[in-house]
């Protein structure tokens, strides 16, 4: 029997699934390092981290999301520390952090510290232990929404920021928490194209939570605080055109009550122009 062909909506969750690995990946170091205490109970200061190659090869292939050995100066104390993120339940995720585990102790054969990090919505129902006759094996689960959001926002690292859009929002509306992340992007002390990136990167982020449509719209809102020629947007390429996306912009800012002079001035046209931007889509 033939194989059947992906639908767009598979073919659609597996980029979004790979776009999230992606952040994850490029992000993990200035992501965890900062709260290992908080998250697994233990602080890496005066400690050595080594980092091991993630891909586990016997039978099978598989590759870790996260593996390093944790070193102390008494190496007794030594442990490898593995993580794993998920965006969804998996149905066997004790059966698949026992298979590390095996493969694991027979590359290192130290103690391992294992966690599996969700950061879908709501708290996760996987199970983290298996319990027979002579087997009795458990992870850690840690639910990222449990996370004070306010770990994230206080912070001055834009990788770090972006990662407050999945945590618990401590009772303010997501509206208000979208825009404190992108002020803190937009006015941190990096280069340009790092916020950028992490713009981006945020805007892949949100869809976990059902916010990508709020935080484009806030994107455009703020578009008046990068230079147009190196716009995110623009240097991905815009498919309807860059004069789409300056009209856009400069109703956006007029609906936000943003006067013309400092709208005329963000995208270098006249006041003029940008009264018949108005006037026009007035008259739609």
């Amino acid at each position: 029997m033939a194989k059947k062909k992906p639908t767009s909506k598979q073919n659609q969750k597996k980029e979004y699934a790979n776009a999230y690995d992606k952040i994850l990946k490029e992000n993990l170091i200035e992501t965890i390092k900062p709260f290992f205490k908080q998250l697994f109970g233990f602080e890496i200061k005066n400690k050595q981290i080594e980092y091991i190659q993630p891909s586990l090869q016997k039978t099978f292939e598989v590759e870790a999301d996260f593996l390093a050995k944790i070193k102390h100066q008494n190496p007794a104390d030594d442990f490898v520390l593995h993580i794993e993120f998920q965006t969804q339940d998996h149905l066997t995720m004790e059966v698949r952090m026992l298979f590390y585990q095996g493969f694991i102790r027979i590359s290192h054969n130290i103690p391992i510290k294992q966690y599996v990090i969700y950061l879908g919505e709501g708290k996760s129902k996987m199970k983290t232990f298996i319990k027979d006759e002579d087997l009795d094996f458990r992870y850690r689960l840690i639910n990222f929404e449990d996370i004070d959001v306010n770990t994230f926002i206080n912070s001055d690292i834009p990788e770090v920021i972006i990662f407050g859009i999945l945590a618990d929002y401590k009772g303010e509306k997501p509206d208000k928490i979208a825009d404190i992340i992108l002020k803190k992007l937009l006015n941190s002390n990096v280069a340009l194209d790092k916020k950028q990136k992490c713009v981006k990167q945020l805007e892949v982020l949100s869809k976990l939570r059902n916010l990508q449509e709020t935080i484009k719209q806030k994107i455009n809102i703020m578009a008046f605080a990068y230079d147009l020629k190196t716009d995110i947007r623009f240097l991905e390429g815009v498919e309807e055109g860059v004069e789409k996306t300056v009209r856009t912009s400069v109703l956006n800012l007029n609906k936000n009550k943003i006067n013309i002079i400092t709208i005329a001035e963000a995208f270098n046209i006249t006041e003029q122009e940008v009264i018949e931007i108005i006037n026009k889509q007035a008259k739609k």
